[in-house]
């Protein structure tokens, strides 16, 4: 194992050391937060912007109203479905699941920050940045990195109704505001 492998296990080790402090359910509620929220955020993106825009005006918010809206409408939603999670945790903790519960949140959050991790890997690849052959050609690890985020998104993507048409959305959404 090289040193470079030591670096990316780093934040793993991480990642597991806090799921087993949330815990199983708090991690899935996290993870069951974040997407609700994400598509609550898109779903009332407009409503959220008609809103916002009664307030600080139209012609004052410039391009920066469907942000705003998006926040408005996304850290709510996050933060109190997070809440209603933690106070499930507290009954459960006091059972013998509670045990089990850190055990298996630690692998969920491996899991999790290896998954992060391949994607900003993915990311730093798709602008055309790349680790260096000397840290990468004895590297262990970055062989699985580095095909465990598209892999999962690949088969995901199979699952998400539209998730393909939001994808392509996003991409010409992005285009027609560089364009404007």
């Amino acid at each position: 194992m090289s040193s470079f492998d030591l670096l990316l296990l780093v934040p793993i080790a991480m990642g597991a050391f806090n799921g087993y402090k949330r815990g199983l359910l708090i991690e899935i509620i996290g993870i069951i937060a974040f997407i609700t929220a994400l598509v609550l955020g898109f779903k009332f993106l407009g409503r959220g912007m008609e809103f916002i825009g009664e307030f600080i005006g139209q012609e004052n918010s410039g391009k920066l109203l469907p942000y705003l809206s998006f926040i408005l409408i996304f850290f709510p939603t996050v933060f109190m479905i997070n809440k209603l999670g933690w106070a499930f945790r507290k009954a459960l903790r006091l059972t013998f699941i509670g045990t089990l519960d850190g055990i298996a949140g630690a692998a969920l959050g491996a899991v999790l920050w290896f998954f992060g991790l391949s994607m900003l890997y993915w990311l730093v690849q798709s602008i055309g940045l790349s680790i260096p052959d000397k840290y990468a050609a004895d590297s262990e690890v970055l062989p699985i990195l580095e095909t465990f985020a598209p892999n999962i998104v690949s088969k995901a993507s199979d699952y998400i109704p539209l998730g393909g048409n939001l994808i392509e959305k996003l991409k010409v959404f992005s285009a027609q505001e560089i364009i404007n």
